[in-house]
């Protein structure tokens, strides 16, 4: 059974050879190791039903029974001539069309109950026959490349037999990571993955039972989605315990959320479309009406311009475009008299056109069961963009209120009536949670987690827990791009589960630590594994040649012969090389240990210092604030982590007599020197005179 660790390594492999000959090129390694994958365990489900028969009959199955136990055994459809081994055997000239006609052949043959072909898209979204843009008669990807993918991939066999859905999914994740972190500073990276640390705080927070139904309205590859199925999973003993939907706009990323569900084994229904413009999650007796979920949980695109599509460029007196810093025009848009969302999931109010955060949240809210609760990642100008109204005698503007701060006064009190008065007063912003920058792929914007709650417990009905994590210290700096650590995400889901209650937090943290350990030490084996994979081919090479040698020495000596000096070179240079590389792989071992050490007592040193905190409220403030509606009403609704948080670090207190006495030591110690330094001129300026 082949690991997740040298699956993963085998498929990045796939990357050296299609960097820089296609632009997208993880969506080509991804739908064909989906392929193989489907072509693989087909054959293999052939062979074991028949095994399976022959166990059961003593005989070989007929014609026509074989064909019943083929058509029994599986998911997916095949026709003939779409095998892996099509495509491998197809002639070097060949290669482009029979993988073309492959894919195509089983996107085809595969169809649903409801007419539907749900493989379109998915594993034929990569054009294999696509002929170069230069006009040269050539094609875009060249036979020569396609073939040297399907030899690398041919020695893996991606049957169950070899690997399992969890195996091949976690393999699968991993590939998808490596891809973003290649694409940090890139805005693709962003589409579609988001930090696991920050999905797992929300997933946890969030907690799926058995048969919730839940959903992420911008799914990206479908991170939320399978962390869901792999809590219930962990808590259920069963990843189907619930059901789970998802939309994405983007072609290649909606093809690899579907090859994601499929790779884990999961049953998912993943729409493709624009989520504001087209939802397809839809009530199934109100075409107009969104249809509700359970949970909800999302990273949705940060400040979309345009989101609903409708703005203009703006032309300047001359009827020339305007544009922005970075080239692309300014855009103008029009009133808000006229618009009316067919799908009426704006009750708080209308977003303005240019940025897109509030229309996404109140698509999330729409989403949402009565008892509803959602965790949505978005950036921290939610938090506190827009102004209320002012009268004249206030600021001298008689300014009305913006619609960005009546939409967030409606999350706390409720939709607002035509007067400006609250129509019910229900408060659904449950926690907020403030994150670091430059945490999320393709962007360096601040984010935050906002915690939405339709029916919230009695108790915290008019209060909203606030989290400041983004104080020096609860992150990893790093030059690129900041992480969480497992440290850091035991500090922030303990004050989440707990709101402030020792208790709670103490049996939290007991069992969150078992787990977090258990993360460190599968990450400290994958770590191992990767740099035995780094050093394996290497090493080996290497000791081959120097026992090649020895043994060649060792015949001549029994000939009589002496080794040649530069036989005797060649052996001393081997043997240090080889020891080098030993010396280098010992190292890093032995660094990843001392790392894992590290982040198991960085575990243990936040539950002391959370135990130390929750101890006394004086603290609290460094840390969170539960803040009631009398106090964000004194704020107007500003929802500003720092009107409520201690965000200041305090400064390091100072033992004045002991600073003073350094600095008295520190003088004296000055004095002796200067006179030294005196002391040796007077004896060179009398050697000189004499």
């Amino acid at each position: 059974m082949i690991t997740k660790q040298a699956l993963g390594s085998t498929l990045f492999g796939m990357a050296d050879i299609l960097r820089d000959k296609v632009e997208d090129y993880k969506a080509y390694i991804l739908s064909l190791l989906f392929f193989k994958r489907l072509s693989d365990n087909y054959e293999w489900e052939n062979e074991n039903g028949i095994k399976e028969f022959f166990a059961e009959h003593h005989r070989e199955p007929t014609a026509k029974e074989k064909s019943i136990i083929i058509n029994k055994k599986h998911d997916f459809k095949i026709p003939e001539g779409c095998f892996w081994r099509d495509v491998r055997e197809a002639t070097i000239d060949k290669k482009n069309e029979a993988l073309h006609k492959a894919v195509t052949g089983i996107a085809e043959a595969n169809v649903d109950k409801d007419g539907r072909f749900f493989l379109k898209g998915v594993i034929n979204t990569v054009r294999w026959n696509e002929p170069a843009p230069d006009g040269s008669g050539g094609k875009k990807l060249s036979p020569e490349v396609i073939s040297l993918l399907v030899s690398y991939l041919d020695a893996v066999d991606l049957s169950n037999k070899n690997a399992t859905v969890d195996i091949l999914g976690d393999a699968y994740e991993y590939l998808i990571k490596r891809f973003a972190d290649e694409n940090k500073g890139g805005t693709t990276a962003g589409q579609f993955y988001t930090p696991q640390e920050v999905v797992d705080i929300i997933v946890r927070y969030l907690k799926p039972q058995k048969g919730n139904v839940v959903y992420d309205p911008t799914c990206g590859s479908g991170g939320f989605l399978i962390s869901a199925a792999k809590y219930c999973h962990a808590n259920y003993g069963n990843p189907k315990a619930i059901r789970l939907n998802g939309q994405e706009d983007v072609w290649n990323t909606w093809a690899i959320a579907n090859i994601n569900m499929i790779l884990h084994g999961l049953d998912a229904k993943i729409e493709k479309g624009d989520t504001l413009l087209q939802p397809k999650f839809r009530d199934e007796d109100n075409e107009l009406a969104i249809k509700k979920f359970d949970l909800v949980m999302a990273n949705f695109p940060f400040s979309q311009e345009n989101w609903w599509k409708n703005g203009e460029p703006k032309k300047d007196a001359k009827g020339k475009t305007i544009n922005k810093k970075d080239g692309s025009p300014q855009l103008e848009y029009p009133g808000k008299e006229d618009f009316k969302d067919p799908f009426e999931r704006f009750i708080y109010g209308i977003p303005p056109f240019s940025n897109g955060d509030f229309a996404f949240l109140q698509h999330i809210v729409s989403s949402l069961k009565e008892g509803g609760k959602a965790g949505v990642v978005c950036p921290q100008g939610v938090l506190f963009r827009g102004q209320p109204a002012k009268t004249e005698e206030e600021d001298g503007q008689n300014r009305k209120a913006d619609d960005e701060y009546l939409i967030r006064r409606g999350f706390l009190q409720g939709p607002i009536d035509s007067d400006g008065e609250s129509k019910e007063l229900h408060n659904i912003i449950d926690a907020i949670v403030v994150l670091p920058g430059n945490l999320f792929y393709g962007t360096t914007i601040p984010g935050s987690i906002l915690f939405i709650d339709k029916n919230k417990p009695k108790h915290r009905k008019d209060k909203v827990l606030m989290v400041y994590a983004a104080k020096e210290g609860w992150f990893k700096e790093k030059p690129n791009m900041n992480e969480l650590q497992p440290h850091d995400m035991l500090r922030i889901s303990t004050i989440l589960e707990s709101w402030g209650d020792l208790e709670i937090a103490k049996e939290w943290i007991a069992t969150q630590k078992v787990r977090l350990w258990a993360l460190i030490q599968e990450d400290l084996g994958y770590k191992l594994s990767e740099i035995e994979e780094d050093y394996h081919e290497d090493i080996n090479s290497y000791s081959e040649r120097i026992d090649k040698l020895r043994k060649s020495l060792a015949s001549k000596e029994a000939e009589g012969k002496k080794p040649t000096k530069s036989e005797l070179n060649t052996l001393g240079t081997l043997n240090a090389a080889l020891e080098k590389l030993l010396n280098q792989k010992a190292d890093k071992i032995m660094d990843t240990h001392d790392l894992a050490a590290k982040e198991r007592k960085a575990i243990d040193d936040v539950e002391r210092e959370l135990i130390t905190v929750l101890q006394d409220p004086e603290l609290w403030k460094r840390y969170f604030s539960i803040v009631d509606m009398q106090e964000l009403e004194e704020n107007e609704f500003n929802l500003y982590i720092p009107r409520y948080v201690d965000t200041f670090e305090p400064e390091e207190q100072i033992d004045l007599k002991k600073a003073l006495s350094e600095f008295k030591a520190t003088m004296k110690a000055e004095s002796a020197l200067d006179n030294s330094i005196v002391e040796l001129l007077d004896a060179i300026s009398q050697y000189d005179q004499k």
